[in-house]
């Protein structure tokens, strides 16, 4: 019969197999192009859903910190960070979290966002959509030491001018809201580690180290001598001396007391241990002036708001002034200048000579402090917290202080996500 003879034929003949096989593979390789496809839209979706919930969970625990509820920000800026064809739905904003390492943190803040959408290929094979799911938990970190510190909410908080070149082992913060709270322009130099400031921050590469840290638009920086509740001494109550002045030549030594109407220095002056309450006018050191002293505070006060005595050291001026430890003064320790919080009209210019080493805190919350140098200035430990703060010149300042200072919270407050 033909039959098995033609069958017998066509299953030896060989003609046409590459296609057949070439038609199999195609089929395959365009079932595996279209997975990949699917599976690069879900990865997309997930990684828009995490940076949503991250920003959610962020918002909420900054909601938190300004003691509002946290759902409403974080639900807001979830939706602000999604496409309206992501379909998210929003299971959880909770504080504190429900599950992880932050139970128990009432200030942290845990968001669980889903999406689930049918895509053409997969949903030949899949009856329903897979859900992806997102989490994130924010809460309030401490991070950083900041030895620079600008309280003002407004103005630039932090300036550096002209050629400025300024050396700083810590962080410099800034209160003020303002777009350029911390300004650094033209050919100004500030190295530090870190920059945060509650508005923002005006610095280009040429100002500022590579690897240096920006966090603008941040939470504002706690006044670290707050909680010491310091005040103008009322004793002694009359005047130790009043417009005190030396000579350029004269070498004398100062005791602790009120000193009305201001204090000029020109020659070479000691100061003794203690509290030197400057009553008006001004801390006046002229460039011929060498003064030194260990464990002295200068307070500076005036008759009403906006006439506090400010101080003004003239370049050349040679100043070598350590604050009193806690042994010294339980009540001036660290403290190595403090401005009534009248605060003052004029601000306080601290220009360098050839030796310009204080050692401590100069705190003035309602003054404004100019701190200019020259290559011969160095401190290594001096911490400036003041209304604002302006650089001029070439500075070094550090914060390699002794264990006296660790009582000081020097760091900034940031949101972040932690989980």
């Amino acid at each position: 019969m033909p039959y098995p003879a033609f069958l017998t034929r066509l299953r030896s003949d060989r003609s046409g197999s590459i296609l057949t096989f070439t038609g199999i593979g195609f089929v395959t390789l365009i079932g595996a192009a279209g997975l990949a496809v699917d599976t690069a839209q879900w990865y997309l979706w997930k990684r828009q859903l995490q940076q949503a919930v991250d920003a959610g969970a962020r918002a909420g625990a900054l909601s938190m910190l300004q003691a509002e509820g946290a759902e409403p920000g974080a639900r807001k800026e979830i939706g602000r960070n999604t496409d309206n064809t992501l379909n998210v739905l929003i299971e959880r904003v909770s504080s504190p979290p429900y599950s992880g390492a932050y139970t128990g943190d009432t200030g942290a803040v845990e968001v669980i966002a889903t999406t689930s959408q049918r895509l053409p290929f997969s949903s030949v094979f899949l009856d329903v959509a897979p859900t992806i799911r997102a989490r994130a938990v924010a809460t309030r970190t401490d991070e950083g030491e900041y030895c620079v510190i600008a309280l003002a909410p407004t103005g630039m908080g932090v300036r550096a001018v002209g050629t400025a070149d300024v050396n700083l082992g810590c962080g410099v913060g800034a209160n003020s809201g303002i777009q350029a709270a911390i300004d650094l322009t033209g050919t100004s130099w500030i190295n530090a580690p870190t920059f945060h400031a509650v508005g923002g921050i005006d610095a280009s590469s040429r100002n500022i180290p590579e690897d240096a840290v920006l966090q603008p638009y941040g939470l504002p920086i706690q006044d670290p001598l707050a909680g010491r509740d310091l005040q103008v001494p009322s004793e002694p109550e009359g005047c130790t001396s009043t417009k005190y002045s030396n000579n350029p030549h004269d070498v004398v030594t100062l005791s602790p007391g009120r000193y009305c109407n201001g204090m000029t220095l020109k020659g070479n002056t000691t100061l003794s241990p203690g509290t030197y309450i400057i009553d008006g006018g001004s801390l006046d050191v002229a460039s011929s002036a060498t003064v030194r002293g260990d464990g002295v505070t200068f307070v500076l006060t005036g008759g009403g708001p906006g006439n506090a005595a400010f101080v003004k050291i003239t370049g050349g001026a040679t100043m070598e002034l350590t604050a009193p430890s806690a042994a010294q003064s339980p009540t001036w320790k660290n403290v190595l200048f403090f401005q009534d919080p009248l605060g003052s009209s004029s601000e306080s210019n601290f220009a360098g000579g050839s030796e310009l080493d204080l050692t401590g805190v100069i705190y003035m919350p309602n003054g404004d402090v100019r701190f200019t140098g020259n290559s011969g200035q160095s401190a290594e430990c001096l911490l400036l917290i003041a209304n604002h703060v302006t650089f001029a010149g070439t500075s070094s300042l550090n914060n390699n202080c002794t264990v006296d200072y660790a009582n000081l919270d020097l760091s900034a407050p940031v949101v972040k996500v932690v989980e």
